[in-house]
């Protein structure tokens, strides 16, 4: 039985993911801004922190140390993606991507760390992005701050894989989360621009929040004990082609 800590997307793919280790009989910390989600998965404990706050991650791992009394495993799904043409983006709006995007992973990661050492299967997996890979108008601070995610997973891998800590990223394509359906609120058009992006994707279709957390959970296991530094894209096979 591992202890993993979830940042974000507790009503989303975040709880998705939680859910997914507590049914197979780890014990989850689900960490969030928004209040106790409806329906949280039952051996989920829930801890509400801002964000974007600088000392969230320290906040977050002390208490998932503290519940468990040591780390296995981290997995940061928090994302913030706002869409506007470039004469409509803020300082704020870049501000706030960048802080949770970006900043939040590798603060969580730093301040999980010494329990991630001592675990013998410590591991850490940032849900990102597809938009890694291509470029899409209008999420400019999204698309900056998933790029940046792909060089942070380099950089932590290389520097925590001697002490057995193992660092990857799961590339999320176009799922049927709260975060894209936000997105596609704000589409013009939405529902035939969607039937277009589902047209060229070769299983056709949105995934699931429940078909990235299987591959999240993966990385987190030992059977993913030789796998660092990799991003996976679980996209339909969308950018494969």
């Amino acid at each position: 039985m591992a202890g993993i800590l979830v940042i974000g997307g507790a009503n989303g793919l975040g709880g998705e993911i939680a859910a997914a280790f507590a049914e197979g009989g780890d014990r989850v910390l689900l960490v969030d801004e928004c209040p106790v989600p409806a329906g949280i998965a039952p051996g989920v404990d829930f801890l509400r922190l801002d964000l974007a706050a600088a000392d969230t991650g320290a906040r977050a791992a002390a208490e998932a140390a503290g519940l468990f009394a040591g780390i296995d495993g981290v997995v940061i799904a928090a994302a913030a993606m706002e869409s506007a043409p470039i004469a409509q983006w803020t300082v704020a709006m870049w501000d706030q991507a960048a802080a949770i995007n970006l900043r939040l992973p590798f603060l969580v990661t730093q301040a999980a760390q010494p329990w991630l050492a001592q675990s013998g299967n410590g591991s850490v997996t940032i849900v990102s992005s597809t938009a890694t890979m291509r470029g899409q108008p209008f999420t400019h601070a999204y698309q900056a701050t998933k790029a940046g995610v792909a060089g942070l997973v380099r950089g932590l891998a290389a520097e925590l894989g001697p002490e057995g800590i193992r660092v990857n990223a799961v590339l999320a394509g176009w799922l049927d989360t709260p975060l894209t359906r936000a997105y596609w609120d704000g589409v013009e058009d939405a529902a035939a621009q969607r039937a277009q992006v589902d047209g060229r994707i070769p299983l056709r279709r949105h995934g699931t929040a429940g078909e990235a957390a299987a591959l999240v959970r993966f990385l987190a296991s030992g059977a993913a004990s030789y796998l660092t530094g990799a991003m996976l894209p679980v996209d339909g096979g969308d950018t494969a082609v």
